[in-house]
């Protein structure tokens, strides 16, 4: 029995050996690690030797996606629809851009977006599927506020192709900036307020094939700092262009033309073509082909060197009016019912130039100014040889008798003036480059309508003659 007894107990153990091996082998954590990994040795190194292998692989994390606001794909639009823009669209749209970016705007049905523009960064405006004319802008600004507003220090913007408007602008500009670089490229701006239709200052501007059309008392173009400008037309119905430079600029084929609204009254004989100020005696401004229509003082030039090339001036009382800089005027058309070139002080150097339909005086140079004129040709009114007075001018004076001087159209230019609300641009083109009078162009000579004589000029600058 006791035989029976250890057999069986040497039975018990090998049982319980054998089931407690395997337990033993699954509870220690290296060898579950071992099996896991050795079937699958060589995954790295040979990938297609473990086909099958289901053994463990690190997971990759997610690439991290970028933050998309509420309707993504607004953060990359660089469009706006104007047919059918919501208020506050376009300037939703601009704020999402990146420094450089293009915003474009369409306008199929003459659809306008109306808001002001508020540039922060440097951008590209431009529209498509658009042209601009008198009846449909593709921007306005809302009442009392303008249409585009730069903020200082932005790097530069370029508008391109646009048609602006502000008919209700009360004191603010249409287009307002400080201290950037603006161009301007085929853009209409059309303005009616008490401001300017663009008041940039000490700013690099480029105007090119660019109009203003302004109906305020304030100049309808307003700019210091440096300049340059082709192709550029100004409409204004008492100050057309008041530029104030601070760098060299240059001006080429602008033309400023007066519009009819307010005509007889004070504003139009206290009226102004183009101003030019604050030029320093280290700056050059040079200004080619620059035409004004029925200002009484055509340009105006104060401080600096200045060189006018080809000026034609028609229907002033002033033509040309100079205050201590040094000024050259060559190969000029002007026509003045009373001075047609006067220096207040400075310098004016006068040659090659047809002064037509003058009273008081061809140039007139007042004391402490200087005149120095080769080969001009004074064309006077009636009896305007009798009249004509020289001042300070040192040399001969030419004078030619009325009747050999020619229609100058003062009056049916006055009556076939357009006002703001009918102007367009591509008339006061016509206008300007139009046929010359017949004494300018060396033609036939009829006499000279006394009747379109206008009074002097308000206010005259100091020592002017009466």
């Amino acid at each position: 029995m006791r035989r029976l007894r250890l057999f069986a107990a040497g039975l018990v153990a090998i049982s319980l050996a054998a089931v407690g091996a395997p337990q033993a082998a699954q509870a220690s954590p290296d060898a579950k690690v071992d099996q896991q990994i050795r079937p699958c040795f060589g995954l790295l190194i040979q990938p297609a030797l473990s086909h099958g292998c289901k053994g463990y692989v690190p997971k990759r994390k997610p690439p991290r996606r970028p933050y998309y606001p509420s309707r993504p794909y607004e953060r990359y639009r660089t469009s706006v629809d104007c047919d059918v823009a919501y208020p506050g669209e376009v300037s939703d749209v601009l704020s999402r851009l990146y420094d450089g970016d293009t915003l474009t705007l369409i306008s199929r049905n003459g659809g306008a977006c109306v808001e002001t523009l508020n540039v922060t960064r440097a951008v590209h405006i431009v529209a498509r599927d658009y042209s601009p004319s008198r009846a449909r802008p593709i921007l306005m600004a809302p009442a009392d506020q303008p249409c585009i507003r730069i903020a200082p220090g932005v790097a530069y913007v370029v508008l391109e192709n646009l048609g602006l408007e502000s008919t209700r602008g009360g004191t603010a500009s249409c287009i307002v900036g400080r201290a950037t670089e603006l161009a301007l490229k085929g853009v209409v701006v059309r303005y009616d307020g008490e401001g300017s239709a663009i008041d940039v200052a000490d700013s690099r501007v480029e105007l090119y094939q660019t109009a203003f059309v302004g109906r305020t008392r304030a100049p309808v173009v307003k700019l210091s700092g440096g300049l340059q400008a082709q192709d550029v037309d100004v409409a204004a119905t008492a100050i057309g262009m008041a530029v104030e430079t601070g760098r060299d600029s240059r001006l080429r084929d602008v033309r400023v033309v007066r519009l009819g609204d307010w005509t007889g009254s004070s504003r139009v004989r206290s009226s102004a073509g183009f101003v030019l100020t604050g030029v320093n005696r280290d700056q050059l401004v040079q200004i080619d082909g620059l035409s004004t229509d029925g200002f009484s003082r055509g340009i105006y030039i104060s401080g600096g060197e200045t060189t006018l090339q080809r000026p034609v001036v028609r229907d002033s009382d002033w033509a040309v009016v100079l205050e201590g800089a040094d000024l050259r005027v060559l190969d000029g058309q002007l026509e003045a019912a009373d001075v047609g070139i006067y220096a207040a002080s400075g310098v004016v150097f006068a040659s090659d130039n047809a002064i037509a339909g003058v009273m008081r005086a061809g140039l007139f140079a007042d004391s402490g100014a200087q005149i120095r004129a080769r080969d001009n040709r004074v064309f006077a009114r009636p009896g305007g040889c009798e009249a004509l007075i020289t001042g300070y001018f040192d040399g001969a004076l030419t004078c030619r008798p009325w009747f050999e001087a020619p229609e100058l159209f003062r009056t049916p230019r006055d009556r076939a003036r357009q006002d703001y609300d009918s102007y367009w641009p591509t008339s006061a083109v016509a206008i300007l480059s139009g046929p010359a009078p017949a004494a300018l162009a060396g033609g036939p000579a009829d006499p000279y309508d006394a009747s379109a004589a206008a009074g002097g000029p308000v206010p005259a600058p100091q020592g002017a003659p009466r």
